[in-house]
């Protein structure tokens, strides 16, 4: 069975994640086929734009297979861990720079790999089926595919909240954190695809004109409009130090809430993402983007990676053994360290 089904349909080339028993994950296959093609798509004339979607009713992407990286840890003669993270984040600048409408699908499981494959594009349809989240603090990673681009850019500091704490976001919570462009009633998503697949040549503007006749245009009450304040005051840190510290001396129900999800997660990741995001404000998304492949390369020489993905993904004990144990043993030497250059193997050649 065909893990992505490819197909053109009138002026619209139709990509359909099919690994519906993975939740669509991404794989390096998944990514070499669509790395191999998007410049044909972009020169072509004959297509307007690219439609992305996932198979079954549950999931778009529910991120990077990792786990496959995880189980080639120590085959060596794998450069898995290097070569799926760099063709990756390739194709994400290439999304970025596509040109013509890149058109996603969010209607149900959009984590991690499957954000970088939706958020640069110029389209990201949502609705009350999306669940969307950056949880790779998680399994000692961070929020990488362009991540600290787009997190860096939301108001005030939503961005770090959702990356240090993984939270799980809907549809509504998702335009307002600019994840979407689009809100729609579930039901009304096939009613575009098919109005979209009929037309034979088209623009973003057509698009736009489409999207806008069904798009949900309430107001969207949005529950973290009601913890921004919060958010602000606490996630507002120059590093992860000072926003624990900042929670700690808060005895609200709010910030004891925070602190006890935020202990769970990797310090090394959560140390490694606050100071990557706060870079992030200042770098374009190639430049972010290369950032991140250092930050990951680094992560995987070292321990909370392989046992964050074993306590969650592959033992699914819950229970992962962090090293350093807590924020307070991680240095800030330990966190610079996943920012040197790589020299030769660097993402861009050219920086």
């Amino acid at each position: 069975m065909d893990e992505l089904i490819v197909k053109k349909i009138n002026s619209t080339m139709v990509l359909q994640l099919n690994r519906e028993k993975v939740l669509n994950a991404l794989n390096l296959n998944m990514v070499r086929i669509i790395s191999s093609e998007i410049l044909n798509w972009k020169n072509d004339d004959s297509i307007s734009g690219v439609l992305l979607r996932g198979s079954g009713d549950k999931s778009f992407c529910a991120g990077g297979d990792i786990v496959s990286v995880y189980h080639k840890r120590n085959i060596s003669e794998s450069n898995l861990s290097y070569d799926f993270f760099r063709e990756e984040y390739l194709l994400n600048y290439e999304i970025s720079k596509f040109g013509k409408p890149w058109i996603s699908l969010l209607n149900g499981i959009s984590m991690g790999g499957g954000l970088g494959l939706s958020v640069h594009g110029s389209h990201r349809i949502l609705s009350e089926k999306t669940i969307a989240a950056m949880p790779e603090t998680a399994i000692g990673l961070f929020p990488d595919v362009g991540g600290s681009y787009f997190l860096s850019r939301m108001k005030g500091s939503l961005g770090v909240y959702l990356a240090l704490t993984g939270k799980t976001i809907d549809g509504k919570d998702s335009m307002f954190a600019n994840i979407g462009t689009h809100l729609l009633n579930n039901s009304l998503v096939e009613e575009f695809v098919n109005k979209l697949l009929k037309l034979k040549n088209y623009s973003h503007e057509e698009v736009d004109l489409i999207l806008d006749e069904i798009s949900l245009n309430e107001k969207l009450n949005s529950n973290l409009v009601k913890e921004l304040e919060l958010i602000n005051r606490h996630y507002n840190k120059g590093n992860i130090h000072e926003i624990f510290s900042s929670l700690e001396k808060d005895q609200s129900e709010w910030c004891v809430k925070q602190l006890n999800i935020l202990n769970k997660k990797s310090p090394t990741s959560m140390g490694v993402t606050t100071r990557q995001l706060n870079l992030a404000k200042e770098l374009s998304l190639k430049k972010c983007l290369s950032m991140e492949f250092r930050i990951c390369q680094a992560m995987m020489q070292r321990h909370d990676f392989y046992e964050g993905v074993r306590a969650n993904l592959v033992d699914k004990d819950r229970k992962p053994k962090w090293n350093p144990k807590n924020v307070y043993e991680l240095s800030n030497d330990a966190i610079e360290e996943h920012f040197k250059n790589l020299g030769e193997r660097e993402l861009f050649k050219d920086e």
